[in-house]
């Protein structure tokens, strides 16, 4: 008896976690402001993410390296510039009425510094990874200055979000 209310009350308590999830899950689903061509704060956050999770990669592979190979530096090269691309674009969405607010304007205007930023060296990258192997120092520190922009790219972002009162994405940060 003892074991079969043990296993009550886990299914229950699985049952009402996942109805809170999926609860929470359809308000932002309703939420007219993630469809569409308006700011998605989510989607900015996963194309950054992504921007960097590949720049610490090939970031990686020259360290210590004198080259790395064209096909390589290129694959990540490419998602990079992606990323960063559609991270400047979801940016792009911010609603001009947050500008009015002047604490959102200046995060606003930092993003899209940092993304710029991050995007010029992502050009540098891209004509290193052109040539037939990639020098492994210029690579590496390309990577490192793309990344120091897109990490503080990402805390300004978080900071409009908590400025904004924009939870953070089911799971939590990902720092």
């Amino acid at each position: 008896m003892r074991t079969f209310l043990s296993i009550a009350a886990a299914l229950l308590f699985v049952v009402a976690a996942e109805t809170s999830a999926f609860a929470q899950r359809a308000v932002y689903n309703a939420d007219p402001n993630i469809a569409g061509t308006t700011y998605r704060p989510f989607s900015a956050r996963t194309y950054s993410g992504h921007a960097i999770n590949h720049a610490q990669i090939l970031q990686h592979y020259a360290t210590n390296r004198d080259a790395v190979s064209k096909d390589t530096a290129q694959e990540h090269a490419a998602e990079i510039r992606r990323n960063v691309d559609a991270f400047g674009k979801e940016i792009a969405k911010l609603p001009k009425d947050y500008e009015k607010d002047p604490e959102a304007a200046k995060l606003i205007a930092e993003i899209r510094q940092h993304q710029a930023d991050a995007a010029k060296h992502c050009g540098m990258l891209e004509t290193e990874c052109a040539k037939h192997m990639a020098a492994g120092g210029v690579v590496m520190q390309c990577c490192t200055d793309m990344l120091k922009h897109l990490r503080a790219a990402d805390e300004a972002h978080d900071k409009l979000m908590k400025h904004l009162g924009v939870p953070m994405p089911l799971g939590g940060s990902k720092k």
